[in-house]
């Protein structure tokens, strides 16, 4: 029995502070599966990245696979 995996969908979770103790999640879904981690990082927190039209603390960036599990 052989197990195979196929990544079938990212998403990434842009966590921020709001100032009152509380976290603030955004959440970007259609992520290339493909994409690497430290592309999926650049489009959050790079130069021209989504943190900086935000007014609220980066505290994490996060990045949510789904993986399909099948028994071939």
């Amino acid at each position: 029995m052989a197990i195979t995996t196929t990544s079938v969908a990212s998403e990434m979770v842009i966590v921020l502070d709001d100032g009152t103790g509380n976290d603030v999640s955004r959440r970007y879904s259609d992520v290339k599966p493909a994409a690497t981690d430290a592309d999926v990082y650049d489009v959050a927190n790079g130069t021209a990245g989504l943190v900086n039209l935000q007014t609220k603390t980066l505290l994490s960036v996060q990045r949510r696979n789904t993986i399909e599990i099948e028994n071939t």
